[in-house]
């Protein structure tokens, strides 16, 4: 190689760089996000969105060819819980976002039966059943869920 080539290719590589921060990242919704994240999952699951409103949270439902998903949200926006049920489970990498790692690892951890998972922490629940033709299942974050609401409300 000549000199000059060697002077080029670090130049080309920092460009390239520089390049992939200015490219928008991929949306992921996320378990702990906001009610724009529900928005990329409707996209992203290709769904009709309903929301209900209950005195302390509100129910985003999403129906999509999957099933039904449901995102809970606190008064400030904030996703607190997800709960689904279908005849295929729903894309849980999308839906649980940053958490997807921490339910993977549980459910490896804390399979309870052949087609029952339960999971118990201080910042994390799930809950998951796969039966003969569905599934159905929830993952909730503690902490986040607001004053006087019962997880027996999150189905």
């Amino acid at each position: 190689m000549s000199g000059k080539t060697d002077r080029t290719l670090p130049g080309i590589a920092a460009a390239l760089a520089a390049l992939g921060l200015l490219l928008p990242a991929p949306a992921r919704a996320a378990l702990g996000g906001d009610a724009g994240s529900v928005a990329r999952d409707r996209q992203a699951l290709a769904g009709s969105l309903t929301v209900t409103h209950a005195a302390a949270y509100d129910i985003h439902e999403l129906q999509a060819g999957s099933g039904v998903v449901r995102e809970y949200l606190a008064p400030g926006g904030q996703v607190f819980a997800v709960s689904w049920q279908g005849p295929r489970a729903p894309d849980l990498r999308q839906l649980l976002g940053s958490w997807f790692d921490r339910y993977a690892a549980e459910a490896r951890a804390h399979r309870t039966g052949h087609h029952v998972l339960s999971i118990e922490a201080p910042d994390f629940a799930a809950s998951a059943v796969r039966f003969q033709r569905g599934f159905r299942g929830r993952v909730i974050l503690p902490p986040l869920v607001p004053a006087g609401v019962s997880r027996d409300e999150i189905h």
